[in-house]
């Protein structure tokens, strides 16, 4: 597969019909821990919530983000330490809590923390509001916390919200909503590097036939997109079928493709590399870039 992957394709302005489909159940289950581990990892818990009452207030935020960190498995003794008759560390904990199951970065919960305390009692227009108001105080460290909310919340006016913000946040939401099990359609029709985009992720993930089919919509609204083509003959190497390939790799060249460097450590060729056209395509090198006719 080409390298070349845009860090960002811009605003998507995106219609989105979210589909939603096969959503996993959360996180896997824990695995076994040996008795020992396991009662290790219980005295650290209980002593980093202990510390959510020291009087050293950068204790209680060192020790507050040290249970973010641990994760899911914190949870069991942050819910027995939130009922605690310290106001401060109920506050904490109910906090780490949500931090935890939403996936909030500190930056983002310095900024809306109170509202995602409150996020799973709201209403479902009030939700579809935090859910925007969290894409708009943050750029990718919002797509955890939309990942999430797609994931978890049981609204489909929520999970759309959530699928558009992602959508909105470029490759990398984009990226989100594919590994998510979400199909997204109504894309901007000008828009050929977000088919890209989304068949990269098909073809990394061995599903071929999605992979062509986005490169071939991206060729449709560009028919000279040098990524799509080298892509295209990539898909069709990794299916064995050699002479398709190797159309669409001397159809990527013709196009402007000319990092030969990275198409010959490109693993994804490896299918093509005995044949005949291919090493002609190497003797040849790159193709010079025709410059445009100067129109008197």
């Amino acid at each position: 597969m080409s390298k070349t992957w845009n860090k960002r394709v811009g605003r998507v302005g995106l219609l989105v019909t979210a589909i939603l489909t096969a959503f996993g159940a959360g996180a896997a289950a824990e695995s076994t821990h040996h008795p020992e581990a396991h009662a290790r990892r219980e005295v650290e818990i209980q002593r980093m919530i202990r510390n959510l009452a020291d009087d050293d207030y950068t204790v209680r935020e060192t020790a507050t983000a040290a249970l973010v960190d641990t994760g899911e498995n914190a949870i069991p003794y942050l819910e027995k330490a939130a009922e605690s008759s310290d106001a401060e560390v109920a506050w904490r904990t109910r906090a780490a809590i949500h931090m935890i199951r939403w996936k909030v970065s500190p930056a983002i919960w310095s900024r809306i923390g109170g509202l995602m305390q409150y996020f799973e009692q709201a209403d479902t227009a009030t939700r579809e509001r935090i859910v925007r108001i969290v894409r708009m105080t943050a750029d990718e460290d919002a797509i955890p916390v939309l990942r999430r909310m797609l994931r978890l919340d049981e609204d489909a006016a929520v999970k759309r919200a959530a699928a558009i913000m992602l959508a909105d946040l470029g490759s990398e939401g984009l990226a989100a909503l594919v590994e998510e099990g979400v199909e997204v359609t109504g894309l901007d029709p000008y828009d050929a590097a977000v088919h890209v985009i989304i068949g990269n992720s098909f073809l990394s993930d061995g599903k071929y036939e999605k992979a062509a089919m986005h490169y071939r919509k991206a060729l449709e609204l560009e028919p000279g997109n040098y990524i799509a083509l080298y892509n295209m003959a990539c898909v069709r190497s990794l299916g064995k079928n050699i002479d398709e390939a190797i159309e669409w790799l001397e159809k990527s060249i013709e196009a402007g493709y000319g990092d030969f460097e990275w198409m010959e450590a490109d693993t994804d060729l490896d299918n093509i590399r005995e044949d005949e056209r291919y090493r002609e395509i190497l003797r040849r090198g790159p193709r010079p870039k025709l410059l445009p006719e100067i129109i008197q």
